[in-house]
Order: C-alpha cells, then structure tokens, then sequence
C-alpha cells in the first residue's frame, strides 16, 4: 500500500493555536501576570499567595476550577504569575537564585528540580494523608531523594503503542504480546504493503525512545542513583544497547517506512488515518485531543493499545502519564495557607470537581470524573498489569528525549555504529550532569 502525500495536515496546529488563544484569553482574565508587567491581587480579609507557574499551565481549566473553589471556600486569594511559557524555567531559576521565591510553584517533577534545590525550600509532604490516594505509576514523580515534595496534579495518559485494530484483524494478526510476536506482527504488515510504524524521527522526540528504559529502571533502580553519581555510564546497561539494536534492525527491515528521516508529527493524523501505517508510539490522550477523526476512513475508536517492544523487555511495557506538581515554599511566610490550599486541591470532592469532564487518565486512586480514554478501555487489564512510572525523563539527571532522539536517527540512517550512538547520547547527559555540579 502506497500513498502519497501531497499536502500538510494542519488539524493539530489549529489545535495548538486555540490552546494558546486560550491561554493568552485566561491570562487576560484572571489575576495573571507576566514578569516585567505585574499586576498584584489584594484579598480584604484572607490572605494572598503567590503563584509562579507557566502560563499556559496555568491556565488549564482544572486549574482555574481548583483555584477558584478554594478562593471561595477560604476568602483568600492566588497572584497567579504567568511565565512566558518559552522562557519559563529560566524565569523561574532566576527569581529563585536571588530569593524571589513564591508561596506556591508549578513544575514537573523532573531531574531539572534539581536546579530548585527543594529539600531547602518545598515542603515535605511525606507524611500527608493524601499520599496513599496517588497511583503508583504517579507517585515516583511527586518523590525527590525518597521524600514527597508536591502534590501531582495534572493531565495524566497512559502512552503505549497504539494499533490499527481493523487492520489487524483484517490480515489476521493478533495482539503481540512478547517481542518476538511484535516483530513478526511488524513482518507480516510489510508483506502486506502496510507500512507497521510511523515514527516522525525528523522530529526527534517522537521516537520515545524513554519508553525502553522505563522497564529497565524500575527492575534496577540503582542505575539511576549510579548514572547521577557519575559512577556508570549508559554503555554500562546492557540494555541500552538492546535498545539501539533494535532500532537500527527496525529501520533496516523498513518497519518505520522509507521516508521515516523527514517524517515528522504533523502527518500523523494523516498516515494513521489513511491507514498508511498500522501502528504510533504515543499516548492515548492524544486521540481525544489531537486526531482528526472526521478527515480519514479510520477514527479514534478504531485504534487499540498494546505496549511498547523496543527490544528492553520481552513483555513489553506501557509507561504512566508526566505530571506537573504544586510545591509550598516551606521558608515563606504563608506557609499555612499555602499548604491549606494544597490540602484542599487533594481532596477527592474538590478534585474530582476540578477535573469533571476532562480527557485524563487519573492521578489520584478516588479520581472518578475524569474521562478515560477508549483505547485504555478497551485494554484496561493489560495497561494497569504493565504499566511503569515514568523514570528515564525524570529522574536520570541529563537526560534529554530531543538529542537522544537525535542520536538514534543518526544510527538508523546508518551514519553511526550501535557503540557511537551509545556513547554520544551518554556524553549528552554527562556534559549536563556536570554542569549541575558547577
């Protein structure tokens, strides 16, 4: 099967702008600021906090939803600060180098905290009755040096590899479920003239390439702790060789197309929905927020989820959601009120409130409002068997999905060994690890 494409699919870009139209919309609305513009919000009789947080996040309806109920409910107030969101982690890391630290602070629970420094300045909240109500595959993320710092609140998805169902059960193939049924799954697509896999690799971050280690690093946690303390390297881990292999055998046998060095995100809709390719590592949130199901002969519903073969763990593996955290300034002078605040966005009554509706997989066990994805249920006892938290992006100081990505394309297109391509994304985290140490 051979199809040509003759012009760019624009759905996810429009998507894209009227997510920004309503961020610039919200920012207008509310109590927001941008740096070099402030505007202070005044609470008559409570108390205000100050919020930093990238606007665009901040501007999330559950989190308007979430802030607005509390506001209500205690009398005080949020000075929501909206960070340019290209420039925000910079912004940040400068207001807090020279002691501008807010009541409050959004950010991922990744290895770039780090910069933070939040064992001296969030507060701890390990001992919060709301822990337990986290899901496991969450929970790792909200944890810095084995302590709680932030409550994890946010979108969450459940990422995989997603597969035309129609198509598989038009040429007989069923669900893999081992690495070696994947690859002949893959084989007999090509035999077909179905190309298996569109992987947008002129992209670079599309190629996911975290998803392998997840597995890995849940089995061998002490590799993290290793790789952080500049005392193992990735050549280290068999595993990440595994992982190199098979993307270079996968290119080689045309399991990602021809084209796949100049593919990029914006055709996915268009390649999955033609049915050019049977098969997209991604995340099932996608589908309700980003496919354009009107436009082709397959819709959402028409793909199920199965996990991830990249030839690191034989049973495959589906990774859980990145989330966003809300941190307390412990050294500020609201403390009280800020983690009153937190408090109350990790009651089930007011959360499910704020999340009524809205496309998530859930961050929190009583989490029942939210919309789960078709595809998660449709295949609901295999994702919640397999499913790992992520660990490679936010843990694994240096870890970067872009130049790793990368690094692969490069040794798909046959332009480095397996052993180069090793060594350059490793020499790409270790050159950030120091600089950390600096």
């Amino acid at each position: 099967m051979t199809i040509l494409r003759t012009k760019k699919h624009t759905k996810g870009g429009i998507f894209t702008m009227k997510k920004k139209m309503f961020a610039a919309l919200m920012a207008a609305c509310m109590t927001v600021s941008v740096f070099g513009s402030v505007v202070t919000a005044s609470a008559a009789d409570g108390v205000t906090l100050t919020l930093y947080g990238n606007a665009d996040d901040l501007a999330k309806p559950y989190m308007q939803k979430i802030i607005s109920l509390w506001e209500e409910s205690s009398g005080n107030k949020i000075d929501q600060q909206g960070l340019d969101t290209d420039n925000a982690e910079t912004i940040a890391l400068t207001k807090f180098t020279t002691g501008d630290i807010p009541d409050l602070y959004i950010h991922f629970g990744n290895s770039n905290l780090k910069n933070f420094n939040p064992e001296e300045n969030f507060v701890d909240w390990s001992d919060a009755d709301w822990v337990s109500d986290i899901q496991d595959s969450v929970l790792p993320q909200a944890t810095y040096n084995d302590k709680v710092i932030g409550l994890p609140f946010w979108e969450a998805s459940n990422s995989g590899c997603f597969y035309n169902t129609k198509i598989f059960e038009e040429l007989g193939i069923e669900q893999p479920t081992t690495q070696e049924e994947f690859n002949a799954a893959c084989d007999t697509l090509l035999e077909n003239g179905v190309q298996p896999i569109y992987l947008a690799a002129a992209d670079a971050w599309p190629i996911l390439y975290q998803f392998a280690l997840d597995p890995v690093l849940e089995e061998h946690p002490e590799y993290i702790e290793k790789l952080n303390a500049g005392e193992m390297s990735y050549a280290d881990i068999p595993e990440f060789t595994d992982m190199c292999t098979w993307f270079k055998e996968a290119a080689d046998k045309g399991y990602f197309g021809k084209n796949f060095a100049s593919d990029t995100w914006d055709y996915t809709s268009e390649v999955l929905g033609t049915g050019e390719a049977a098969m997209l590592f991604c995340w099932d949130t996608w589908f309700d927020t980003d496919y354009d199901s009107e436009s082709y002969d397959y819709v959402g519903d028409d793909f199920g989820i199965m996990p991830v073969f990249m030839g690191t763990c034989d049973e495959g593996t589906y990774e859980g959601g990145n989330v966003n955290l809300m941190l307390v300034n412990k050294n500020g002078d609201n403390v009280e009120a800020a983690s009153d605040f937190v408090n109350f966005m990790a009651d089930p009554e007011n959360y499910n409130q704020a999340f009524d509706g809205v496309s998530t997989a859930a961050v929190f066990k009583q989490e029942t409002t939210n919309v789960n994805s078709a595809q998660y249920d449709g295949n609901k006892d295999s994702v919640d068997k397999l499913i790992r938290a992520s660990s490679a992006q936010p843990k694994i100081v240096g870890f970067n999905q872009q130049e790793g990505g990368k690094a692969l394309l490069q040794l798909m297109n046959g332009d480095i060994s397996v052993e180069e391509c090793v060594k350059l994304i490793d020499d790409d985290r270790v050159a950030t690890l120091e600089s950390f140490a600096q």
